[in-house]
């Protein structure tokens, strides 16, 4: 038997479990780590499979078939991430369930240094780890942020403009905590990415709320988590990589986009019945205001809107931004958000970066926005410099 895997009759500690959609590319990779990381934790890696069209559970079953601690269910269907998660705790033995993306791969010892947090944090409810977006482990994700509904409103519609600064620049200094700390660090949620939970917790908060197809569905969880006087945290001697979005890259954008809306407008519904119906018709009307917008400019310049955002090659794009007296180092922050809650963001001492690693060309076509943050030790200098860059296509990446 493998060290560190519970043999049939062992109870493991624990859970691990993996849901899929068309992720043959990397599947193989992701439950190879987990059993590297493990380290002397006994443990199962159980795969829920929602009706990929590839070979991802072909690839599983040749790899690990015959490990005692493999487990694989086959969906029929596409249940949504949330359900097929449920499916997946259901069939688990172990005390502890970590929620993981296949296009996540651990590092060695991620599984113990996560559950050392259950033992010596104060009522901790869940985990994350360090989740780094890139193989040179320069860029860290940050941690899931859970907005009221006139944030939301501000973050979702134009306001974001005049507003967006006064009010996100808490959840900014955060996150700059959080990336600087090399000691486990309170958060306010944590990405369905890499979720570790006590089973008892999570079963007695009645699991995902299945109703979220996907998107949000770690927001709730973690809310329900702090509402019932739990504590989550970061344990910065966990480490993980995280291609963000290569779960994803099978779903349609317009789908995507589509979903995520679906799945906002829900968990505010839902947690704030009143303020969330508002945000629901706000963002209706702003994303039909916006459409219409961008559809009459184009009309009368000949000229798509995002013109002139530089775009970047197939071998990368250079950032470079004003020199700030007094600065020590730069947060250089990437980000689909314009508000610059969720992101990556790496320390950089020089006034400028390549962007040209492997992460780089597995994003998705789209427009990205950076910014150059000035630190002097833990405070930001102020005279933050913000850009974009476009992303046409997507080069051919070799799988992980």
């Amino acid at each position: 038997m493998e060290s560190g895997v519970a043999a049939r009759g062992d109870r493991p500690e624990l859970s691990v479990i993996v849901v899929s959609y068309n992720s043959e590319d990397c599947i193989k990779r992701c439950i190879q780590d987990v059993a590297a990381a493990a380290e002397g934790v006994r443990f199962e890696v159980i795969l829920i499979d929602n009706a990929s069209k590839d070979e991802t559970i072909g690839v599983a079953n040749e790899k690990f078939g015959d490990a005692l601690w493999f487990h694989r269910i086959a969906n029929e269907e596409n249940l949504g991430f949330g359900k097929a998660c449920n499916i997946g705790a259901e069939r688990a033995r172990g005390r502890y369930l970590l929620f993981l993306n296949p296009d996540v791969f651990l590092l060695p010892g991620a599984l113990g240094a996560s559950l050392d947090g259950f033992a010596e944090q104060d009522r901790c409810g869940a985990v994350m780890a360090r989740t780094f977006w890139d193989d040179e482990m320069q860029f860290q994700l940050s941690f899931l942020k859970n907005i009221s509904p006139l944030a939301a409103l501000v973050q979702q519609t134009a306001l974001r403009r005049p507003f967006g600064g006064s009010i996100f620049e808490k959840f900014w200094r955060m996150d700059w905590a959080t990336w600087l700390s090399e000691a486990p660090i309170e958060v306010l949620g944590v990405p369905g990415g890499y979720l570790m939970v006590p089973r008892k917790l999570f079963e007695r908060l009645g699991g995902f709320d299945e109703r979220f197809f996907m998107y949000y569905e770690d927001n709730d969880l973690c809310l329900r988590i702090r509402r019932a006087l739990h504590k989550i945290y970061l344990m910065p001697s966990a480490k993980a990589i995280h291609y963000c979005g290569q779960s994803l890259k099978n779903y349609e954008g317009a789908d995507i986009r589509q979903t995520q809306r679906k799945s906002l407008i829900g968990f505010y519904t839902k947690h704030y019945p009143v303020l969330g119906r508002l945000l629901s018709v706000s963002v209706l009307a702003n994303d039909a205001a916006t459409g219409a917008a961008k559809r009459l400019v184009e009309l009368f310049s000949g000229a798509p809107v995002s013109g002139g955002i530089p775009v970047g090659g197939p071998d990368g794009i250079e950032l470079h931004w004003k020199s700030v007296p007094g600065a020590e180092y730069y947060f250089l922050e990437i980000t689909q958000d314009p508000c610059f809650l969720h992101k990556v963001g790496a320390r950089v001492i020089k006034n400028s970066y390549f962007l040209a690693h492997k992460a780089y060309r597995m994003l998705t076509p789209d427009t990205y926005f950076w910014r150059a943050v000035p630190m002097a030790g833990l405070r930001c200098m102020g005279n933050i410099q913000v850009g974009r860059f476009k992303i046409v296509a997507s080069p051919e990446v070799q799988g992980p």
